[in-house]
């Protein structure tokens, strides 16, 4: 009897609506601070080199602007509207963020390790190398990005969707994966296929990954 293979719908994250006000009604603000609380505020002057550790953006839009250095290590980002970022790096690791949109950013190495993000959605701009080892990640959408590297290694992922977007390579090496869909995206290399479990792949990505996954096994093929 021949057996047939179920396959399964992969669960859709929550896309994110910041109930943010328009960048007219928000207050222009040069320099966000170092552990301090920014309630709607508009950051769209040149924000390279300044430290925004343990700082709090509640409402806020960042950018369009250079970013480049911009530490936002500890930060919390809640109901906010980053766009338009250019920086070499970025040093946003240990942040938590929710509820927020990222648009069309610019950014050579996104140090997000051991980040939070809840609801939040990427949409178009260019990633070099997104880090994003150690975090969590739950309802998270990247639509229509550019991906050179990303690296989940060690990270928890439940409900993360890479749609129409371009990945060069994925590390999942010791990942955690509760409904990672890859499937409508173009994805060249993959490291850590034994923890692919939780993953939904297309049926061209299957073809590309078995070779990897046999090898992974221990099965020769001839």
């Amino acid at each position: 009897m021949a057996r047939t293979v179920a396959k399964t719908k992969a669960r859709t994250p929550t896309f994110p609506v910041p109930d943010a006000l328009p960048d007219s009604a928000l207050e222009p603000a040069q320099a966000p601070e170092a552990g301090a609380t920014h309630d709607g505020l508009l950051f769209a002057d040149d924000l390279s080199g300044l430290d925004a550790r343990d700082a709090r953006f509640l409402g806020c839009a960042l950018g369009p602007a250079r970013a480049d250095g911009l530490a936002l290590v500890g930060a919390r980002v809640v109901d906010c509207r980053v766009h338009g970022l250019g920086a070499t790096e970025a040093p946003w690791r240990a942040s938590t963020w929710r509820d927020t949109t990222v648009t069309d950013g610019r950014v050579g190495a996104l140090d997000l390790s051991a980040a939070r993000w809840d609801r939040v959605a990427v949409v178009g701009g260019r990633y070099d190398f997104v880090n994003l080892r150690e975090a969590e990640l739950t309802d998270v959408t990247f639509r229509d990005v550019d991906l050179r590297e990303v690296d989940l290694t060690g990270a928890r992922v439940t409900r993360v969707r890479f749609e129409d977007c371009r990945i060069g390579h994925l590390d999942v090496t010791a990942a955690t994966l509760d409904g990672l869909d890859v499937s409508p995206s173009e994805l060249q290399e993959i490291s850590g296929v034994g923890n692919l479990r939780g993953t939904t792949v297309s049926e061209l990505q299957l073809l590309h990954l078995a070779p990897l996954l046999a090898a992974h096994l221990g099965v020769t093929v001839r």
